[in-house]
């Protein structure tokens, strides 16, 4: 009876604490202190103060490898002529991409389009120690778009799904759909919001994600 009384004990503690946990996903975030993240931050600043962007990119690694010296061809045949600023940051989470926004990617400019591609790092359990649910996560995706909206009212935005996640069924998977499903209504609370998920080009005849497009 004692040890039953203790289990329902633990049980209703981590209820209660559960409960109470603020959404890290809409809490705003830095790495100032790690060096790369630091010097990858200034340098799209001064991009920023710079150019007269047409086109923002922002997101996570995904998005930042598109500075990769392989992706060239891209910029040469797209996006220079769009004065494009790719404000990817390998590593983020959207709590690092919503403390960016408040401090200074956004001022000076107005750009007629602005991607966004995030949430992959937030259901991560492998890198993080904290995983966010389909419902934190689509809140921390809201509040970037809030202030996208609120800091460039005329700029449209190009919501992207995040990207399809491992070979086999896995629960990083599920959550990353799951939060798919409630950001692809987001163009009903704001018609300049225009979302598209392109994860089934990643797919192959069986619907499953090639080991070579694994997307962490």
């Amino acid at each position: 009876m004692k040890k039953i009384f203790v289990i329902l004990s633990l049980i209703i503690v981590f209820i209660s604490a559960s409960a109470q946990r603020p959404n890290s996903a809409v809490i705003p975030a830095h790495h100032l202190d790690r060096k790369g993240w630091r010097e990858r931050h200034e340098q799209i600043l001064e991009k920023v103060r710079s150019s007269d962007p047409q086109l923002i990119m922002i997101g996570n690694s995904i998005t930042h490898s598109l500075d990769s010296p392989d992706r060239q061809v891209l910029w040469d045949k797209y996006l220079n002529d769009l004065a494009a600023v790719n404000m990817g940051i390998s590593g983020d989470r959207t709590e690092n991409v919503i403390w960016r926004l408040q401090n200074g990617l956004l001022d000076g400019i107005n750009p007629k389009v602005a991607t966004l591609l995030i949430g992959t790092n937030n259901t991560d359990g492998n890198h993080y120690l904290e995983i966010s649910t389909p419902e934190e996560l689509s809140e921390g995706i809201w509040k970037i778009c809030s202030i996208i909206r609120e800091k460039l009212p005329d700029t449209e935005i190009v919501l992207l799904g995040i990207l399809p996640y491992g070979y086999k069924p896995n629960h990083k998977d599920e959550l990353n759909k799951a939060t798919n499903k409630i950001i692809s209504k987001f163009p009903e609370k704001d018609s300049k919001i225009h979302y598209y998920d392109l994860g089934y080009l990643f797919l192959n005849e069986d619907n499953k994600c090639p080991e070579v497009h694994i997307y962490s």
